[in-house]
């Protein structure tokens, strides 16, 4: 295959040999796509294509490709949305805090502020140990100590970087944070309503982008799927009671294993609680790959435009087994009693 292909992207205008990946032909022409992976899968290289033909790089969302996928086959028109530049910072563990058997948040004092789109990630690095991907989010319950980037992470067995959250990593602990990276960040201005879907710790991205979400329009219809595997997990829920408040947001908490603490828990699976998706929906999805795969399907048969993020499972986990009074007081009850056992703590921007 020979010859060459005119690319317009945004109002840059180069030229890519036919064949070529698209992000390669982009950065030796100088125009810089934001990238992570480079495997497509972290979607940080999302572009739409506006007019051409090209082969492979696909996203869930029809009309969009991942760059670092994507070859050029002929001439193309392509947009891509505003990004922020990925920098790195510098910044040590403020505190460790145990949310769930499985689940810490780790707090970070960054020596500079980081500036990130709702949803987004960062490559975080623990000194002395290989980098991981976590999502910025918001303090679940208040009071919260502003300034801080929190992240919640859940720990595996024998894992390399979350096991020793607490032991070999604790306060004091020098890391260093490069991004944001991902492109299933929150969309402002979008006037139909918004379906967030999350499993397990893809609640940090979800809870992130809920919370500004409301914060834009607190009169947002807003419907809210969060899953687990067994009801220990739900270590959401002071977020969940905190946004129950607001008077046109629909809330299902989900397990996959039998439970007989409450009925407001469904067991099952995320999918099975959805609302019907209408083609005006904003749906942001994240958790594990199928459940995220799932979800896109479903948004795409409707019509409704879907961001999603898939947290790529890791093996050997085994979480313990303990279910701690104030947890389980707090699942009674979600939809009902929760408005009024939390109606002194309105959701707040972060600061």
């Amino acid at each position: 295959m020979s010859g060459s292909c005119s690319v317009r992207l945004n109002d840059q205008l180069i030229s890519a040999r036919r064949g070529a990946l698209l992000l390669d032909a982009a950065l030796a022409n100088g125009v810089e796509i934001p990238h992570d992976c480079r495997a497509g899968q972290c979607g940080t290289c999302r572009v739409r294509v506006i007019d051409g033909t090209y082969w492979g790089g696909e996203c869930e969302e029809d009309g969009y490709v991942h760059a670092c996928q994507c070859r050029v086959i002929s001439d193309l028109s392509l947009e891509m949305e505003p990004a922020l530049d990925v920098l790195e910072t510098s910044g040590r563990i403020a505190d460790i805090v145990r949310l769930a058997p499985d689940v810490v948040e780790v707090c970070v004092e960054a020596s500079h502020p980081i500036d990130f789109y709702r949803g987004q990630y960062y490559s975080v690095r623990f000194a002395g140990f290989p980098a991981r991907s976590y999502s910025p989010t918001i303090a679940l319950d208040w009071p919260a100590e502003p300034g801080l980037v929190r992240f919640n992470i859940r720990q595996i067995d024998n894992g390399l970087v979350s096991s020793a959250l607490g032991r070999t990593i604790e306060r004091g602990h020098r890391v260093t944070l490069t991004g944001p990276y991902g492109s299933a960040y929150f969309r402002p201005d979008h006037p139909g309503r918004t379906v967030l879907v999350a499993g397990g710790t893809g609640f940090a991205p979800i809870w992130a982008i809920a919370e500004a979400a409301i914060r834009e329009r607190p009169d947002r219809e807003m419907h809210i799927v969060v899953g687990t595997r067994s009801i220990e997990g739900l270590y959401m829920i002071p977020a969940l009671c905190r946004i129950a408040l607001f008077p046109r947001v629909t809330i299902i908490p989900v397990v996959s294993e039998p439970q007989q603490v409450t009925p407001s828990v469904k067991v099952g699976l995320p999918t099975n609680f959805l609302p019907a998706l209408r083609h005006d929906d904003m749906v942001y999805v994240s958790g594990a790959p199928a459940m995220v795969t799932a979800v896109a399907a479903l948004a795409r048969a409707s019509g409704a435009r879907c961001h999603c993020d898939a947290f790529v499972p890791q093996q050997g986990s085994s979480p313990m087994r303990s279910v701690g009074s104030s947890i389980r007081s707090l699942l009674e009850g979600v939809q009902t009693s929760v408005r009024t056992a939390f109606a002194s703590r309105p959701l707040r921007a972060e600061p």
